[in-house]
C-alpha cells in the first residue's frame, strides 16, 4: 500500500512539473503567432548582450514594424489582422537562422537577434525579408492586401545599456516609418 501512494505521490508531482513547465513556455510565447513572446525576448537580450560582452561577439538587433497595419484592421477587419501576423511571423522564421532569436515584441511590432552578425550584415538580411513580405501574395476574401514592413536596426556596442542598443533600433524605425515606410534603416 504505501508503494502505491508513494507511485501516486510520484504522479501528481511529475504532473504538476509538466503543468509547470507548460506555464512557462505559455508564459515566454505569443499565443496568436507561436513566436516567443516580448518577456522571452527581453531575457534573451540581456543573455545575448552578456555574452557579446564577454566574448566580444557581434549581435545584430532587429526591429519590424508592419506599415499601416491600422489600416488593415480597420478595412478588413481584426482576422485579416491576425492572417497578417501570422504571415509575418513565418516569413521571419522561414528567412532567418535557426540561431537568430526571433519575437512577437507586441502588436504589430517583430524583434530578432542575429549572433555573431553585424549591423550591415543585419541591414541585408532585413532587405530581403522586406522584399519577401512586399512579393507575399495576400488575400482576404478574394481581394489581394498590400503587405510592406519597416525595419530598424542596430548592433550591440560593448559595455552598452539594453535600452541604448533597443533605442537605437526604435529610432532607426521610425526614420524608416517617416521616410515613406517599407524600408530598411541602421540606427
Amino acid at each position: 500500500r504505501d508503494a502505491q501512494e508513494s507511485r501516486g505521490l510520484g504522479d501528481v508531482y511529475k504532473r504538476q512539473a509538466l503543468n509547470y513547465q507548460e506555464a512557462m513556455q505559455l508564459a515566454m510565447q505569443d499565443g496568436l503567432t507561436s513566436l516567443n513572446n516580448r518577456r522571452s525576448f527581453d531575457e534573451q537580450l540581456k543573455r545575448a548582450m552578456h555574452h557579446a560582452n564577454r566574448q566580444r561577439s557581434k549581435v545584430g538587433l532587429i526591429v519590424c514594424d508592419l506599415d499601416k497595419f491600422k489600416v488593415i484592421n480597420d478595412t478588413y477587419g481584426h482576422l485579416a489582422g491576425d492572417k497578417v501576423l501570422k504571415i509575418i511571423a513565418k516569413s521571419l522564421q522561414k528567412n532567418l537562422r535557426s540561431s537568430d532569436f526571433i519575437a512577437r515584441f507586441g502588436g504589430e511590432e517583430f524583434v530578432a537577434l542575429m549572433p555573431e552578425t553585424s549591423a550591415d550584415e543585419a541591414l541585408i538580411v532585413a532587405e530581403k525579408l522586406r522584399k519577401k513580405i512586399e512579393e507575399s501574395p495576400f488575400n482576404f476574401k478574394k481581394e489581394p492586401v498590400q503587405i510592406t514592413v519597416s525595419f530598424g536596426i542596430s548592433e550591440i556596442v560593448e559595455w552598452e545599456s539594453i535600452d541604448e542598443v533597443f533605442n537605437r533600433a526604435d529610432k532607426a524605425l521610425y526614420k524608416a516609418k517617416e521616410s515613406g515606410r517599407n524600408q530598411v534603416q541602421i540606427g
